[in-house]
């Protein structure tokens, strides 16, 4: 029996979504929500593994057992166990075929940036920038980094273990509303942290750091050891999975 589980979480006390040594995981809260319920060991696989303080609108993940729960009450009963700071948002028994990982089409991240006065209620749930950016520039930065490239400049996954570094961004926008400015990434994969360098790279280009030459450059000449800003983990959204 396969069941696949959507939840959002907020990402501010954990150390990520994967399971790590010595520090408690949003992986760990569930399997041993789960091992309460059906009273096994169950090792769930994610979608996406977010990093410590990144948040979530839509995980996805799935487990195998021979033991049948109604989604429904399954569902009901992971939200009992499990920390206020988590919620499941739907429970669904799928075929074998299924995976959540690999049977992904598309991810959707979004990135909140406070542009206004410091504002204590978004503290850990979006960046609160102290610099004037020029949102007109950093949006002809976002189109540059559209499309298909190798991202080897924009991420920390090393080439020895994903040695092709080329992904295709189907979206990138820039939108404010208010003093949130909102960056909306979509691609059939990313790699380690390559939303939030894209990000720290548009924040350096709005405050004068980098040219658009340069991001040009960091395309056109990939480089691991380019100098990059990795921004903010708070800022950071999963915000939906495609199948």
């Amino acid at each position: 029996m396969r069941y696949k589980v959507n939840m959002a979480y907020d990402g501010r006390n954990y150390a990520g979504f994967q399971s790590q040594i010595n520090a408690v995981a949003i992986q760990d809260v569930i399997e041993e929500a789960l091992f309460r319920i059906f009273g096994e060991k169950i090792r769930i696989i994610m979608s996406s593994r977010t990093d410590a303080g990144v948040h979530a609108y839509d995980q996805v993940f799935h487990f195998d057992t021979d033991k049948k729960k109604e989604p429904g009450k399954l569902k009901f009963s992971m939200n009992s166990l499990i920390p206020k700071d988590m919620h499941i948002n739907k429970v669904e028994i799928v075929s074998e075929d299924f995976h959540a990982r690999f049977s992904v089409k598309k991810k959707t991240y979004e990135y909140l940036i406070n542009i206004g006065e410091y504002d204590p209620f978004l503290v850990g749930r979006a960046y609160q920038c102290f610099y004037k950016l020029d949102i007109d520039l950093m949006k002809k930065g976002a189109e540059l980094l559209k499309g298909k490239h190798d991202f080897s400049s924009f991420n920390t996954s090393s080439l020895k273990e994903y040695p092709n570094q080329v992904k295709d961004i189907t979206e990138f926008r820039i939108t404010i509303k208010k003093d949130i400015l909102k960056i909306t990434v979509t691609s059939s994969g990313f790699l380690r942290n390559m939303v939030r360098i894209m990000v720290g790279t548009l924040i350096d280009l709005g405050r004068g750091l980098k040219t658009l030459n340069d991001i040009e450059d960091m395309l056109n000449h990939p480089n691991k050891s380019t100098r990059r800003y990795n921004a903010d983990p708070n800022g950071l959204y999963l915000k939906k999975i495609f199948y």
